[in-house]
């Protein structure tokens, strides 16, 4: 039996340890290590909270969920010798569309002016599947994480990672298995876009969950926890 390597675990913007609950309990884990990017008030506290989770001569996994997985890639880039595998959910590499930065700057002019509520219907209707917007297991955890961690969080994690580096060209150069994990009705990371990167990254392994959008580790767990327990050795 081989040593289980600790799993490093990242959220998404907006997100706490509710979007990974479920998964947790799905993947038997002996080393489980949660990073609370929503304390972070920029890209180097993301940083700084991440590898403080790493010590000096150990391997580990990184699952890294939408904005966690932009976190995960430069981790990875930073501390290529205690990597053993990179989980990338929800996730496109190659950055920011011009269309995702002009939403992101509108949304935080109306952040700053205080007129605008994370937890409404039509925002959250972008991440979540149409037919899950009234599952209180999706939904209902996304409006509860968007009510208590607030405005001020949404503001700092769009700030944070806003441009966001296309992540591709370090990702061929880690000598570890590196695993994206794509929904098919994903309207913020699509898809289409990211298996396209099967030429720039051979090493890589790609897998789409159908009828799933954005929050895919909510809504189709189970298809999510079988392929990182692959990945991990679990």
């Amino acid at each position: 039996m081989s040593v289980q390597h600790p799993v490093l675990f990242f959220p998404g913007t907006l997100c706490d340890e509710r979007v990974f609950l479920p998964l947790w309990r799905e993947l038997s884990i002996a080393q489980r290590r949660y990073v609370p990017l929503q304390w972070a008030a920029s890209l180097e506290e993301m940083l700084a909270l991440s590898e403080d989770r790493i010590l000096d001569n150990e391997k580990v996994h990184l699952v890294g969920y939408s904005m966690g997985g932009f976190i995960a890639a430069l981790v990875a880039q930073r501390n290529p010798a205690n990597i053993a595998s990179l989980t990338l959910i929800g996730y496109n590499p190659e950055g920011l569309s011009k269309e995702e930065i002009a939403k992101r700057k509108q949304l935080t002019t109306m952040l700053k002016q205080g007129n605008f509520k994370p937890d409404n219907d039509a925002y959250l209707s972008r991440f979540i599947h149409p037919s899950r917007l009234a599952d209180e297991n999706v939904a209902g955890v996304v409006k509860s994480m968007a009510q208590d961690l607030g405005k001020t969080t949404l503001l700092n994690h769009t700030l944070a990672t806003t441009p966001r580096e296309s992540t591709v060209k370090a990702l061929a150069k880690i000598n570890a298995p590196v695993t994206f994990i794509t929904a098919q009705q994903d309207a913020i990371a699509p898809a289409e876009t990211i298996k396209q990167l099967k030429n720039v990254l051979p090493q890589a392994t790609f897998h789409t969950i159908s009828d799933a959008g954005h929050m895919v580790v909510l809504e189709k767990t189970d298809a999510v926890a079988s392929i990182i327990a692959k990945q991990i050795g679990v």
